[in-house]
């Protein structure tokens, strides 16, 4: 009697999902999702119309499993605590030093740290699906970060308000399929 033969089932594809809701001094948030879920990279755009933006895609808040920090400026962590207060299921993920460099420039409630994850660059950690590290970048906040972000065979690379392009920032771009890249304006760099 013949055996069946089984045919190995293809994976199933997954598909990222990324949507910007600013970028720029006015303020910076995006999300990075599959469908399941995904985070926050992030927090410094109206919460109200962060969330409702997301709805209007078919995300509700439950999918959003964190908020990762890229560094410590008003325009990237302006509505942070008001997200994890209100969403109290949602982390916020920094490094230690990001995260006592928002509190010394903000006027922002110290329960923050109830909700904070820490995580330290070049250490690999996870939110949901999402494995992410964090990795050096150039600016003058505290502790600047850019994130490799992997989920299946797709790597995506945030760096924000870069000065200029780290040694360890160009290694993690170089492996990315994705790239989402925003620098700073600096006449005298053009200039020169």
């Amino acid at each position: 009697k013949a055996e069946p033969v089984l045919t190995p089932q293809p994976e199933p594809e997954v598909r990222l999902r990324f949507m910007s809701f600013g970028s720029g001094s006015s303020g910076n948030c995006s999300y990075l999702g599959n469908d399941d879920g995904g985070i926050l990279i992030d927090a410094g755009v109206d919460s109200d119309f962060v969330f409702k933006s997301l709805k209007t895609n078919g995300i509700s808040p439950e999918m959003v499993k964190g908020i990762i920090l890229t560094h410590d400026h008003g325009d990237h962590v302006r509505y942070a605590y008001t997200i994890v207060r209100r969403y109290r299921h949602i982390r916020i993920y920094s490094t230690p030093r990001l995260m006592n460099g928002l509190l010394r420039r903000h006027n922002v409630s110290r329960r923050i740290k109830d909700y904070q994850e820490n995580i330290y660059k070049e250490i690999t950690f996870k939110i949901a699906d999402f494995s992410i590290t964090a990795f050096d970048t150039s600016h003058d906040g505290t502790d600047n970060m850019g994130f490799l972000i992997e989920n299946g065979k797709y790597k995506f690379v945030v760096a924000t308000d870069m000065g200029s392009i780290t040694h360890r920032a160009d290694f993690y771009m170089k492996q990315a399929n994705f790239l989402m890249l925003e620098s700073n304006y600096d006449n005298r760099m053009l200039t020169e």
